[in-house]
């Protein structure tokens, strides 16, 4: 309706907002490298002109991250019940605020992050990462849509929706890890520490998303036919398949160097 498509417009201007900002950064350290003036590359301003996407991209993580595990924790708390009852009397519908709040956020994101990223530098992998993501999910920021998207039960689809974004969590951990990376002297525990809980992030996505699809996915196949929903369901496959598959690459190249280099820092040569 309106509100979404408002809403989409509104958070669009944002996140261009963010993207802009690291291509100012950019912009403004080489002018004081051409200028001669010494630009410290730990500092914020060169981290950022380094890699002007990642701003923003921890943003998402870390915002998407906190909604999703909040809502999920709420309706634990709540007795596994989707409204929230505040103790004024007031009623939160939380599938409404993921529909409204988180879903338009990610999309939006993934969106910009197409164009200011992914198309410039040729990024196949991530691309295809974000074609699924909005594929996938942009069915579920309505409730009609999620209703198509889970056979007849929205609550369903909405659900696998946010379980699915808690995996943000290893996208903002990676994010850290590249800041110590870049700006660490020398060896740290705390190094150490991100990277196994990194790897345990994404490690924990490929067993979340195949949990997903063999135990709530799969199972649900005949109401899927039923409904006229075969499209849907291969959907529902293909993108948790997608997902698990994009994880499990990430958490190989992670692993690559062997399970001791995870927890030592070496200083690379800066050029």
């Amino acid at each position: 309706g309106r509100d979404l498509t408002a809403r989409l417009l509104l958070l669009s201007a944002f996140w261009t907002v963010l993207y802009e900002c690291g291509r100012w950064c950019r912009r403004t350290c080489h002018a004081r490298t051409a200028s001669g003036k010494a630009v410290d590359p730990r500092s914020s301003l060169a981290l950022v002109a380094g890699r002007p996407t990642v701003v923003s991209g921890t943003v998402h993580s870390a915002l998407t991250a906190a909604i999703s595990c909040g809502i999920l924790a709420a309706y634990h708390a709540n007795g596994r019940g989707w409204t929230w009852a505040l103790p004024g009397g007031g009623r939160v519908d939380l599938l409404g605020v993921w529909r409204g709040c988180g879903l338009p956020l990610s999309l939006t994101y993934f969106a910009l992050d197409s164009l200011y990223y992914c198309l410039p530098r040729r990024d196949l992998i991530i691309f295809v990462h974000h074609v699924i993501m909005v594929f996938c999910h942009y069915p579920v920021a309505s409730p009609a849509g999620a209703s198509l998207a889970g056979a007849g039960d929205a609550d369903f689809a909405t659900w696998l929706s946010i379980v699915g974004y808690t995996s943000e969590v290893s996208t903002a951990l990676m994010n850290y890890r590249w800041y110590l990376i870049n700006t660490l002297e020398e060896d740290w525990w705390g190094f150490g520490v991100t990277n196994v809980l990194t790897v345990a992030g994404w490690a924990g996505r490929v067993v979340m998303f195949a949990y997903l699809l063999v135990a709530e996915i799969v199972p649900r196949r005949a109401e899927y036919m039923e409904n006229g929903q075969a499209f849907a369901f291969s959907v529902m496959v293909f993108g948790h398949a997608g997902i698990g598959l994009l994880s499990l690459y990430w958490c190989l190249v992670m692993t690559r160097g062997g399970i001791r280099s995870l927890f030592t820092f070496r200083k690379r040569e800066r050029r």
